[in-house]
């Protein structure tokens, strides 16, 4: 384990711009994916509804299984650019070449286009989780500095909403610009590519991982789940913020249903999105703010309580009232913000917690795992939406009736209210405050850690023997 001075924690405003560039990279991609690959399969690439449906639900779960295990493999890695750069340098290219051949649109019969979809799908995915895993995973690695993990997490989520809105935003009038939608989307494709490896390359050159340098000790895979397991911080993090995401995807999923028909203000739909994102990245720097003013924790639970409020908002605002619904929805951004830049800056604590109570640090495994949590997220959402729709009895391009309406405002409202209650009930449970941390790290340097903690262990946090844990 290395140890860094005070001054070595600093981190340059070039160091974090870099950064930040990847996540602009993986998030357009990975959003070029989320908002039109279902559309691009069904109304371009001509697959059948319920094949393409099928192909982005069960190929999501089974590929979040993947995630745990690359950030085994990264937390095995030892080379000369570090743990996590290697992933990112080799790992680029690959990214963006399966960003085209997802959309590249070949002439196949349809059987075929069933087989390539899925398996293009499979290709980019795991190329995403080879990339963007290792590459959360050095905010524990490029400084221990608290308050320097929040503004590098600030960056990020900045740049990660900025490539979201760029793939939202930009992608139908480039796709415009050519004389159908198959040489449009398979342009994006290619141009998306190109500037998703260009700026992951950047990344690679621009980040230095200083923290634990050194190779950890190799350990069985069952022993670095283990370990995950026993880490209450992380426990406590992922289960809210899990119940966080599945509120945050149900609400997304019916923004469009909910202005159709109870609003009947559908050329609104794009506006709606404006608001929550727009909102939320221009709040970024309070909240980078209040983390290191109060807690993170504090920061976190915030920005959830205001949400709450919007939604209360939501319920009680008439079916005529768009403004209204649309400042409100501003509000949720404004607290929504939070949720983007909180678990982000509080991840590198959880590792250096475990690395404190077992005295073996695992950052990439502990990230995989916290990535798993918000695909699961995705499709525990997804199948909600899904089963309320049909419990509320909606009828597509139909009038709906009262029940589907009711049904409608209770999804975008109540159920995630409940959620999100939850969800804050279970972070206050969250162990690692303040003085907690700053004992943690000067415990660390140390060299206190696990079984060499010694006397003065505070009551509920026993020492664990990485040999209890085999």
């Amino acid at each position: 384990m290395s140890s860094l001075s005070a001054g070595s924690d600093r981190l340059s405003v070039g160091r974090k711009l870099g950064y930040g560039l990847g996540d602009f990279s993986i998030q357009t991609a990975f959003n070029l994916a989320s908002f039109y690959l279902l559309y691009y399969f069904t109304d371009v690439f001509m697959i059948e509804a319920a094949a393409a449906g099928m192909i982005l639900m069960f190929g999501r779960l089974a590929l979040g299984i993947f995630d745990p295990i690359v950030g085994g493999l990264s937390d095995r890695t030892s080379t000369r650019w570090g743990a996590r750069r290697p992933y990112i340098l080799f790992g680029a290219a690959p990214v963006g070449l399966t960003t085209f051949l997802l959309f590249a649109s070949p002439d196949l019969t349809a059987g075929s286009r069933i087989w390539y979809a899925l398996g293009t799908f499979i290709l980019f995915f795991t190329a995403m989780s080879l990339v963007n895993i290792p590459y959360t995973s050095l905010t524990a690695t490029l400084t221990r500095d608290t308050r320097e993990r929040s503004s590098l997490a600030g960056y990020k989520v900045v740049f990660g909403i900025l490539g979201t809105l760029f793939a939202a935003g930009a992608t139908k009038p480039l796709a415009a610009w050519f004389p159908n939608e198959v040489a449009g989307f398979r342009a994006v494709g290619a141009l998306y590519g190109l500037v998703v490896a260009a700026g992951l390359w950047i990344t690679f050159a621009s980040v230095q991982e200083r923290v634990g340098a050194e190779a950890p000790p190799r350990l069985p895979f069952r022993t670095s789940a283990a370990l995950v397991l026993s880490n209450r911080a992380f426990l406590t993090l992922a289960a809210s913020t899990l119940l966080f995401n599945v509120a945050m995807n149900i609400m997304a999923a019916l923004v469009n249903y909910y202005f159709k028909y109870n609003l009947g203000a559908e050329n609104w739909i794009p506006a709606a999105f404006l608001a929550l994102f727009i909102t939320s990245a221009l709040l970024i720097p309070f909240y980078v703010y209040l983390s290191n003013r109060f807690s993170k924790r504090f920061a976190y639970q915030f920005g959830m309580l205001i949400v709450c409020g919007s939604l209360v908002g939501i319920y009680f605002t008439g079916e005529s009232e768009i403004i209204k619904t649309i400042l409100l929805l501003v509000v949720c951004g404004a607290g929504l913000s939070a949720a983007f830049l909180c678990p982000w800056a509080m991840m590198p604590d959880t590792v250096e917690y475990g690395q404190w109570r077992t005295g073996l640090r695992r950052e990439g495994i502990v990230f995989g795992c916290f990535f798993f949590t918000f695909k699961l997220s995705a499709a525990l959402a997804g199948l909600l939406a899904g089963l309320g729709l049909d419990l509320v009895g909606y009828m597509p391009h139909a009038e709906q009736s009262l029940k589907a309406l009711t049904g409608l405002r209770l999804m975008m409202s109540f159920i995630p209210l409940g959620l999100i209650l939850a969800g804050m009930a279970l972070l206050a449970f969250y162990p690692v405050d303040e003085p907690t941390y700053a004992r943690i790290t000067a415990d660390i340097r140390a060299g206190r850690t696990g079984p060499n903690r010694g006397p003065g262990e505070p009551a509920g946090f026993p020492v664990e023997r990485p040999s209890d844990l085999d």
